[in-house]
């Protein structure tokens, strides 16, 4: 575990290989680091090779997603191309295994709510705006403490209902029993029970499971593997007007600001201390001005709107991964599957891939969204977090975003508490464990 790990020092004779690269410094200049974090010896360590598939169950079943409801206006290729490239640049900077995700709460949205291609780079842009400016003035705490837990959670409460629903739907789509691509109702109950089955299971994460079940189906279904080449990975930069960048502003970035304020920056800063004492590990402004940066600079080129995910980080430690070699590994991978085989071999395979897994897929991730919100207490935060789920039922994010700030500062103005009972015999707040926050910002 992460303490016995610790304590492994770089003179004990017992220390693992892993445990002597921890301690490296991360003063000792860029290219050393950088030499340091992609040595062949090191990146090919078992735990860093395992650790660098830890975050992949919840990387695929997004790309999969957005691409089955997208189609070909998205540029899955250069989605692929650029998380690679960022998980390259986050291991090289921190040399730490800090993962590169999708921002769920942008993913829910354009699943559920119809967002566009340019609507996503508006929203890519605005958020990289935010995190930048929020990184580089040192303003990220206060920036947290303006925005209530509860207006967070009411939003991931109702996104996950919504993203549940739809991936329920797709499931249950083909009404014959089992096709040749093992699509179909029992391969929908097949994929449920794997996913029930296995549900809180790190070590063998039910999403990985299903992704390699419907890597089968799209096996069956391509009747020859796809050619090989050099494309490029950049995606050709949309017009984008006033509309989207309203849309994109007020649907997607607003609702997703505060949830990546909490889960994907403070979160992931908190758990990489905890996990990694003896390190000099990113303060939250680091992580959010890394943030920033990576989608300013790409997401008008195929850069989906992505950060650094705590579950992501716990995920890829679980499995193994002590160091960025192990993104460094990852992110080459990426990189090369995406220029290698371009575009429309890619969105071929995301279109064979079963929907009867997809939707099952989509329903677990809808559910782990949705559980975010058990850790609400106090009368007036669960007020505000139901109301919160149901405008975004029927309103959609970014009025229930306004409507929940509403409640908050309405409560607030009355002396109201947001997290405390107001009889007496309250209750005494649960500890929140870092590790158990959902898995993207």
């Amino acid at each position: 575990d992460a303490d016995s790990y610790a304590r492994r020092r770089p003179g004990n004779p017992s220390a693992t290989p892993s445990a002597k690269a921890m301690d490296d410094s991360l003063d000792d200049g860029l290219l050393a680091r950088c030499r340091r974090v992609l040595s062949p010896r090191r990146m090919l360590q078992r735990g860093e090779v395992s650790g660098a598939l830890g975050d992949l169950g919840t990387f695929l079943p997004d790309v999969v997603a957005l691409s089955s409801v997208m189609g070909s206006a998205l540029p899955a290729a250069s989605f692929v191309f650029f998380s690679g490239l960022w998980n390259l640049v986050s291991g090289c900077l921190f040399d730490l295994p800090l993962p590169i995700q999708p921002m769920h709460t942008v993913v829910a949205v354009a699943l559920t709510e119809g967002l566009t291609y340019p609507q996503l780079v508006a929203s890519g842009l605005w958020l990289g705006a935010m995190f930048t400016l929020l990184g580089g003035s040192g303003s990220v705490e206060r920036a947290r403490r303006c925005i209530p837990v509860c207006v967070v959670r009411g939003l991931q409460l109702g996104l996950g209902l919504k993203v549940f629903s739809t991936g329920a739907g797709m499931a249950t789509r083909e009404r014959a029993l089992l096709t040749h691509s093992l699509d179909g109702l029992l391969a929908a109950l097949l994929s449920a029970a794997v996913a029930l089955a296995l549900y809180g299971d790190r070590k063998r994460p039910a999403s990985l499971v299903l992704f390699a079940l419907g890597c089968a189906g799209v096996a069956r279904a391509l009747p020859a593997p796809p050619s090989l080449g050099l494309h490029s990975p950049l995606a050709p930069v949309p017009t984008v007007d006033a509309a989207d960048w309203w849309h994109a502003l007020v649907r997607a970035a607003l609702p997703q600001l505060p949830v990546t304020l909490l889960n994907a920056v403070v979160a992931t800063a908190k758990l990489a201390e905890d996990l990694y004492p003896r390190r000099d590990t990113p303060s939250v402004d680091a992580i959010a001005l890394s943030v920033g940066l990576s989608n300013l600079s790409t997401a008008a080129v195929g850069h989906f709107p992505s950060c650094h995910g705590c579950g992501g980080l716990a995920g890829q430690h679980q499995f193994g991964a002590r160091t960025g070699s192990s993104m460094a590994l990852l992110g080459l991978c990426k990189m090369g599957l995406a220029v290698a085989l371009g575009p429309a071999p890619l969105l071929r395979a995301f279109a064979a891939f079963p929907p009867a897994v997809l939707g099952v897929l989509l329903a677990v991730g809808g559910v782990e969204l949705a559980a975010c919100a058990r850790d609400v207490r106090g009368r007036c935060g669960f007020v505000i977090m139901l109301s919160g789920a149901g405008s975004v039922l029927r309103l959609g994010t970014g009025a229930a975003f306004l409507i929940s700030c509403t409640a908050a500062a309405a409560f607030r103005f009355a002396g109201r508490s947001l997290d405390e009972e107001d009889e007496a015999g309250g209750y005494e707040p649960a500890a929140t464990d870092p590790a158990n926050e959902p898995e993207d910002g």
